[in-house]
């Protein structure tokens, strides 16, 4: 049996796993690697603060991800296939380190993310297209 996420080095190992398989994801990678251009020293703190804030309820987090990812669809268009395969790694490596309410709780809130952000990026998209 797993445990669930109950600590701050869970949340640490988690996302290090997640990000470990991202940057060589043949889908997904080249947006960090390329278009965003991560400093991973740098970022793989931040998502451990920002997942210790939703799920664990530190309040460590100081940021706007949703900005982030507006600016980064500006670069290069980020498309439904792209958060498919984002959730799809994240359930996977959730699923296999830990199981319990708050890994579920992990899923859906990416899930919620996904689809907070896709509907952003095509607000965006259709009042450029409005302006234009």
């Amino acid at each position: 049996m797993k445990n669930d996420i109950e600590t701050s080095e869970d949340v640490a190992l988690l996302v290090n796993t997640f990000y470990d398989k991202v940057q060589n994801d043949d889908v997904i990678g080249y947006f960090f690697s390329d278009v965003a251009k991560v400093n991973w020293s740098e970022h793989l703190p931040h998502m451990i603060q920002f997942w210790e804030t939703v799920l664990l309820g530190k309040a460590t987090f100081e940021g706007w991800p949703m900005r982030t990812h507006l600016v980064l669809n500006k670069k290069e268009k980020l498309l439904p296939h792209h958060f498919d395969r984002w959730i799809e790694l994240w359930y996977g490596i959730v699923d296999s380190l830990f199981e319990g309410d708050i890994a579920t709780e992990a899923k859906n809130r990416a899930r919620i993310m996904k689809d907070l952000i896709l509907f952003k990026i095509d607000q965006m998209d259709q009042n450029q297209n409005i302006i234009q």
